[in-house]
C-alpha cells in the first residue's frame, strides 16, 4: 500500500517537474523575446538620440556661421559709425545721447510690436471662440454650420474657451 502511494506520489511529482520544466522553457522564451525587444528599443533610442545630436550639431554649426557673419557685419557697421563720428566732429557725450535715444526708440517700437501681437492673438482667439459658440448653437437648432461658411482663423492659441465670448 505504501509502495503504491509512493509510486502515485512519484508520478504526481514527475508531472509537476515536467510542468515546471515546460513552464521554465516558456518563461525563458518569453524572457528572450522581451530581452530582444528591450535591445531593439534601446538600439532605436540610441539611433534617435544620435540623429537628434546630429541635427543639433548641424543647427549649431549653421547658427555659429550666421553669428559670425552678423558679428562681422556689426564690426563693419561700428567701424563705419566711428568713421562718421570722427568726420562729423561731434563729442562723445553727444554721440552717447544720440545712441541712447535710438535704443529707447527701438525698445519703444519693440514694446508696441509685442502689444500688437498680443492684441492680435487676443482678437483672433475671441473670433475663433465666437465661431465655435455660433456653430454649437446652430447645431443645437438643427442648422448645419456649413451653411454660414464661417471659418476659423489660424492661430497659435489653444482651443480651450478663454471666457472672451458669453454663450
Amino acid at each position: 500500500m505504501a509502495l503504491t502511494n509512493a509510486r502515485a506520489r512519484l508520478d504526481v511529482l514527475r508531472k509537476k517537474v515536467e510542468e515546471t520544466r515546460e513552464s521554465r522553457i516558456e518563461l525563458d522564451k518569453k524572457f528572450e523575446k522581451v530581452e530582444k525587444e528591450k535591445q531593439d528599443m534601446y538600439h532605436k533610442y540610441e539611433l534617435a538620440i544620435e540623429q537628434l545630436r546630429q541635427k543639433a550639431d548641424y543647427k549649431n554649426t549653421v547658427l555659429d556661421e550666421r553669428l559670425e557673419v552678423l558679428q562681422n557685419e556689426l564690426d563693419r557697421k561700428e567701424g563705419q559709425l566711428q568713421h562718421l563720428v570722427q568726420m562729423s566732429g561731434l563729442d562723445q557725450g553727444t554721440i552717447d545721447d544720440i545712441c541712447k535715444k535710438m535704443e529707447e526708440a527701438i525698445e519703444a517700437k519693440n514694446s508696441i510690436l509685442r502689444n500688437l501681437k498680443y492684441s492680435l492673438a487676443h482678437a483672433t482667439k475671441a473670433y475663433n471662440d465666437a465661431i465655435r459658440v455660433y456653430e454649437a448653437k446652430l447645431i443645437e437648432f438643427g442648422i448645419p454650420p456649413e451653411e454660414l461658411g464661417l471659418e476659423l482663423l489660424g492661430t497659435v492659441t489653444s482651443t480651450m474657451p478663454a471666457g472672451l465670448v458669453a454663450a
